[in-house]
C-alpha cells in the first residue's frame, strides 16, 4: 500500500489530518504512513502559488507516494493556475474543480511527465465550512449562552451542504464563526469541533470533501500508478 503525503495550508489543516483523517483511515485498515506538513512560507495561509508548486514537485517523486493538497478556496492567491479565467456564470464549485485540474496540468507540464499519484484538493470555501456540518460539535464545547445559537442553527438550516456557504468578506465560514462564537479561534477550536461532530457526519454533508476522501482511498489501494 502506498504512503500518503498531504501538503496543507496551515497549522489547523495539519492538525485536522493528524487528528481526524489519520484515525479515520486507520479505522478502515489503512495503516500506511500518512504524513502532513505545512507548505513553506505559509505563515498560516498561502501567499504564492510558486511555494506550493515547489513543495509538490519536491514530494511527487518519492517512492510509492500519493501526494495531495488541502488548501482553502477563500482568499486563494490570484496567481494559481486558471484562477483568473472565470466569468460570473461559473459556480464556485466549478471554479475550484477547474483550478485543481489546472494545478495538475501545470505540475505535469513543468516536469514533462504525467503524475497519476497527484490529487490536488481545494476546500470549498474553506476549512471552517466543515464545522457547519452539525450543531453538535459546537454544542459539545460551548454553552449556548456563549454563542449565537439561533444564528448558528440558521446557517446550518440554510445550507444543507456547508460547502455552499459563500466566500464574501462578511459571509465566509470563518467570518460567520467569529461573529457567532465570540472568541472563536480556528487553531484552538476548529479540529476539536469536528472531532465532536464525527467525520462520518462531515462526509455525509460535504460532497466535495467526501469525493476527495474516496479518491484518496482508491489511490492508496491501487497497486501501480
Amino acid at each position: 500500500m502506498k504512503r500518503l503525503v498531504v501538503i496543507a495550508e496551515g497549522e489547523t489543516e495539519e492538525s485536522f489530518v493528524n487528528n481526524i483523517l489519520i484515525p479515520y483511515f486507520n479505522s478502515l485498515g489503512i495503516y500506511n504512513c500518512i504524513q502532513c506538513f505545512k507548505t513553506k512560507h505559509s505563515n498560516g495561509g498561502l501567499s504564492k502559488y510558486s511555494y506550493i508548486k515547489q513543495d509538490i514537485i519536491q514530494t511527487i517523486y518519492e517512492a510509492d507516494v500519493v501526494v495531495t493538497t488541502m488548501l482553502d478556496f477563500y482568499r486563494l492567491p490570484s496567481d494559481f493556475p486558471g484562477s483568473n479565467q472565470f466569468d460570473a456564470a461559473i459556480s464556485h464549485g466549478q471554479q475550484v474543480e477547474a483550478i485543481e485540474n489546472q494545478i495538475k496540468i501545470d505540475i505535469e507540464q513543468a516536469q514533462n511527465r504525467q503524475f497519476d499519484n497527484f490529487i490536488p484538493y481545494i476546500q470549498l470555501h474553506e476549512f471552517e465550512a466543515l464545522i457547519f456540518s452539525s450543531i453538535e460539535g459546537i454544542d459539545a464545547l460551548f454553552e449556548r449562552s456563549e454563542v449565537d445559537y439561533r444564528g448558528l442553527q440558521d446557517v446550518i438550516n440554510r445550507y444543507p451542504n456547508p460547502e455552499n456557504i459563500n466566500n464574501g468578506p462578511n459571509t465566509a465560514p470563518s467570518v460567520r464563526l467569529q461573529r457567532l462564537i465570540p472568541g472563536y479561534d480556528k487553531v484552538i477550536y476548529g479540529v476539536e469541533i469536528i472531532k465532536e461532530i464525527g467525520i462520518d457526519t462531515v462526509l455525509s454533508k460535504c460532497p466535495r470533501f467526501s469525493k476527495w476522501i474516496e479518491n484518496l482511498k482508491d489511490a492508496l489501494y491501487e497497486t501501480d500508478f
